[in-house]
């Protein structure tokens, strides 16, 4: 035991949370201050779950961060969780009703904008805020524990504009917004859900934290009556976090269905040679595979054999239904393949902005290098059109850029240095030829030199 004391020494002054701390007081005044939704803040989550509502919309995910960098909501869910830790019943309160408050101006805000929007799809981005699991539990806990420890800090860092973009308080409720501006009751109920997960936990976590910090409790007198304020806490958490396994388990099996049923049809279907799939409707919940192949027919035992390998791919239980020929088309099957067309299309158009991203990059880079002394031997281009004017008065303006040459069959990439200048009167001939040879030696051989005069 006496070995093990130095260890939890060093442990001990390792994980020390109270060395660095913020005095209490301005921790209780940063904490009230955040919690308040009148004036400045309320501007701010107004504006901000419109943020959020339009990159919902439009399916940006960089406008949905952005939303959540500046939304005050973590505000009042920090406030009720230090309530509760210090057992301060008006800071509770206080939390609760600013929270309700900031709920509900946001759902109102989101609902009006989706009422007003001509978009009205559901896209991959409001479409996950509708079914919360036991990771958004997890998620909102530990970013809950990290944002209460960056709070009581001197020093902030970035953590709490990390919790905010983590748990994602603020795109639950455009979601809610959006249901109710749609009538999609099922996103309403899960987006509050999801919201609801996020502030119990993340207010439990910061009641943990507080709880191991140095700070002055709040004191009753009835102890029966504190110890029913925390105890409080925790039912509710277990209450919010017991449903959000069960739809995590669920979600976990409708992956895996999904995965095994994809597998299923590419290896024992789209394989088969002249056949192909033209649709795939896989059910998790129901646990079907609907599939129609176009080109030449599978015969009654190539089939049978398919449907005997269900066991290889764990779909022991699905029902399998295989139709032939396009004249089995049916509306489902149109929707599947519009849904394909539009998804292949936005994949294209992703990778093609992402190529113009990647060229524009390369010009701005081509740009940057032009007036690079390193690159082309000249100095910059101000300082070169004072050099040039020493000797040629007429040159008022002068550019720099490079004309790079591809390579084409034994040819190799070259480039070209142009230099424009621009005079206020004509130069002789002669004069061109002497400023030309100048800047080929100016540029010290390295490129070959251009000279283009603008009169």
């Amino acid at each position: 035991m006496p070995a093990d004391l130095p260890l939890l020494r060093w442990l001990r002054r390792r994980f020390d949370l109270s060395r660095d701390m913020a005095d209490p007081v301005d921790i209780v005044a940063d904490v009230r201050e955040g919690m308040a939704f009148r004036g400045t803040n309320l501007w701010v989550l107004i504006f901000a779950i419109l943020v959020a509502s339009v990159g919902l919309n439009v399916n940006s995910t960089a406008v949905i961060i952005g939303a959540m960098l500046i939304s005050p909501l973590m505000g009042p869910i920090v406030g009720i969780g230090f309530g509760a830790a210090t057992v301060e019943l008006e800071l509770i309160q206080r939390g609760v009703k600013n929270l309700l408050v900031a709920a509900g101006i946001s759902v109102a805000a989101s609902t009006l904008y989706f009422r007003l929007t001509p978009l009205t799809d559901a896209g991959s981005e409001l479409l996950a805020r509708t079914q919360p699991t036991t990771w958004d539990v997890l998620i909102a806990l530990f970013g809950g524990a990290a944002g209460a420890i960056a709070l009581t800090r001197r020093e902030r860092g970035n953590a709490v504009p990390g919790v905010a973009i983590a748990t994602a308080l603020m795109p639950p409720l455009c979601t809610a917004g959006y249901g109710l501006a749609t009538a999609h009751w099922t996103f309403v109920f899960g987006a509050l859900y999801l919201f609801s997960i996020n502030c119990v936990f993340i207010s439990l976590a910061t009641f943990l934290v507080a709880r191991i910090l140095p700070l002055p409790h709040h004191t009753f007198v009835s102890r029966r009556r504190a110890r029913r304020v925390q105890l409080s806490i925790w039912l509710v958490a277990l209450l919010t976090g017991v449903p959000s396994i069960y739809l995590a388990a669920r979600i976990v099996q409708r992956t895996v269905f999904a995965h095994n049923a994809q597998r299923f049809v590419d290896e024992q279907f789209n394989q088969q040679p002249g056949t192909y799939v033209v649709t795939r409707r896989i059910e998790a919940d129901t646990r079907s595979i609907n599939v129609l192949l176009a080109g030449q027919l599978l015969t009654r035992t190539q089939l049978l054999t398919a449907r005997a390998t269900l066991g290889r791919y764990r779909l022991d239980k699905a029902q399998l239904t295989v139709r032939q020929g396009l004249a089995q088309l049916d509306s489902a099957d149109a929707q599947t393949m519009r849904n394909s067309l539009l998804e292949d299309v936005r994949s294209r158009n992703e990778q093609t902005l992402a190529g113009y991203d990647a060229r524009l990059a390369q010009l701005q880079q081509v740009l940057t290098q032009a007036d690079n002394p390193a690159v082309t031997g000249l100095p910059a281009a101000p300082a070169l059109l004072r050099e040039v004017q020493a000797e040629h008065p007429a040159v008022r303006q002068l550019g720099l850029s490079r004309l790079v040459q591809p390579a084409v069959d034994s040819l190799r990439a070259d480039t070209t240095l142009v230099v424009s200048v621009r005079t206020e009167r004509p130069l002789p001939a002669a004069e061109q030829q002497r400023l030309r040879q100048w800047l080929a030696v100016r540029a010290g051989g390295k490129r070959a030199v251009r000279l283009l005069v603008n009169e």
